[in-house]
């Protein structure tokens, strides 16, 4: 590998940082149930716009992985942010929910598609570049700079939104097509490794078959990581709800929203010394134990001191991430990254899209607070479990 060729492609790194911030420029998120009810929607109907969303997510999510090993990560960042453009723009101009639901299905078919690929065009470039190690610090910048940017962009997303809620979409579509260009603009890394024939030819259901029935310390890892996103994702639309039911005022929310990811931020950033200092193993359980005790407790109290606990589980959520992520990437060869890291988001789809309906269930037919507790002994059980068999199975030590 050339001098020159590794100087180039070490430009990846900067330039996926920025991308990170702008896929991560949600202007809409705080007032997008606003949105909605503004053409004439209800909650059910904005629940299931997003329940569209991860369905389509989790249909395209492991085939566009698998294109990546196979026509490149960067044609799955490029072609992903086109089909985002679109699936916004049906947004900007739409005022049904035959639109809304056809603008989600586009962009869970752009999420599929970028999902994965940017976290193998990362590793690879660090591993091309001789600093496959700086990873889990890259991936703690990278989930900062997620937070940061989805802070920020609330705020502004919520001001804006006073004069027209439409405004937001606007502002995040301009974003879209600055990643469309920028993404353009990336260096495809060389595969790592030679390959034979027969793994050329290495069916996308032979890789799903190894990594969920006879690779058992990536079944693990990918369950664990499943576990911890389902909670950190459902929290987002049940922690509106709670807020709403202990009187936090709209633009209060906006301000909470902001917190919670700088938060989560400071944590990503301070993922590996943490893990330096604690150990994999001790640190995995204490963010499982987190993450149960301050749903269980979430369940238990109907005050306004409920915000810290779902601050906690932001906490959790961005010191995870680089962890789980850096575990899979070592076990991962680099022929099939970027399918096994979709088929990770694709657990964690499928992983929300069967507790998120029975959590949503019980607190429609009975109460949030109820809801919060079943959720908090469900993720309990399954973090433990998962915890156990990689502690047994010497993948964290």
């Amino acid at each position: 590998m050339t001098k020159n060729f590794t100087n180039s492609i070490s430009s990846n790194i900067w330039k996926l940082c920025i991308l990170r911030g702008l896929a991560f420029a949600w202007f809409p998120i705080p007032t997008i149930i606003l949105f909605y009810q503004s053409h004439g929607l209800d909650v059910e109907q904005a629940i299931l716009l997003k329940t569209i969303l991860s369905l389509s997510i989790l249909l395209f999510e492991v085939p566009s992985g698998y294109i990546a090993d196979k026509l490149g990560r960067k044609f799955c960042l490029v072609a992903g942010s086109g089909v985002w453009i679109i699936g916004w723009l049906f947004y900007c101009g739409g005022n049904s929910f035959t639109i809304f639901a056809l603008a989600e299905i586009l962009t869970g078919l752009a999420g599929g598609l970028i999902s994965g690929a940017d976290t193998a065009i990362a590793y690879e470039t660090l591993l091309q570049s001789g600093r496959a190690s700086y990873y889990p610090a890259l991936e703690g910048r990278l989930v900062a700079i997620a937070g940061v940017s989805e802070a920020v962009c609330g705020i502004v997303g919520a001001a804006i939104a006073e004069s027209d809620l439409v405004y937001p979409f606007y502002l995040q579509t301009v974003c879209l097509a600055i990643y469309f260009c920028l993404a353009l603009t990336l260096i495809e890394p060389q595969p790592q490794q030679s390959v034979t024939k027969r793994q050329q030819i290495e069916s996308l259901k032979t890789i799903v078959m190894n990594v969920f029935v006879l690779n058992a310390k990536l079944r693990w890892l990918i369950g664990l990581s499943s576990t911890f996103s389902a909670a950190s994702f459902l929290i987002v639309w049940l922690s509106q709800d709670y807020l709403k039911q202990v009187h936090v005022s709209i633009a209060a929310m906006g301000w909470a929203w902001a917190i919670f990811h700088l938060l989560m931020s400071l944590a990503s950033v301070n993922a590996r010394r943490v893990e330096t200092a604690w150990g994999t193993k001790k640190m995995m359980l204490v963010l499982v134990l987190s993450l149960a005790t301050a749903y269980l407790l979430l369940g238990s109290i109907n005050n306004i001191w409920g915000i810290a606990f779902i601050a906690i589980i932001y906490i959790v959520r961005g010191f995870y991430s680089p962890l789980i992520l850096n575990s899979l990437n070592q076990q991962i060869p680099s022929s099939i990254r970027a399918t096994v890291l979709s088929l990770n988001s694709f657990a964690f789809r499928l992983s929300f899209a069967v507790v998120a309906p029975v959590i949503g269930a019980i607190a429609s037919g009975y109460s949030l607070f109820l809801a919060l507790f079943i959720g908090g002994w469900y993720f309990l059980v399954a973090g433990s479990l998962c915890w156990w068999w990689l502690v047994k199975l010497k993948v964290i030590r």
